[in-house]
């Protein structure tokens, strides 16, 4: 006779939130949370910031000539619990600037 095992192939998955982030050692890696999925990257190439850097110069200057809104550079965007991020650039209009950005530097979007 043959014995049944039911077993379940189900996986529990751990979901990162942005406290965690607390725990993570504060080195050149950059800790990003995606739908509770935590992505580790090495700092990127110097072409890839010099490429960063010339858009923020232009999105900058755009900004400051037209006044519509600004341009910031790597900063911490927080959507929920379980996505926060560090996108290279960033553009927002003046009117939503000051209601995105929390006591800490940070964007919440």
């Amino acid at each position: 006779m043959n014995e049944l095992i039911a077993t379940s192939n189900r996986e529990t998955q751990l979901r990162w939130t942005s406290s965690d982030l607390d725990l993570l050692p504060d080195n050149s890696n950059r800790y990003e949370i995606i739908d509770g999925e935590l992505f580790v990257t090495r700092a990127p190439h110097n072409k890839h910031q010099d490429t960063c850097g010339n858009l923020y110069y232009e999105l900058k200057t755009w900004s400051k000539r037209t006044g519509l809104g600004y341009a910031v550079m790597g900063a911490g965007v927080l959507f929920s619990e379980g996505d926060d991020v560090i996108p290279d650039v960033i553009w927002m209009q003046k009117e939503t600037y000051t209601s995105l950005v929390d006591e800490s530097g940070h964007f919440r979007g």
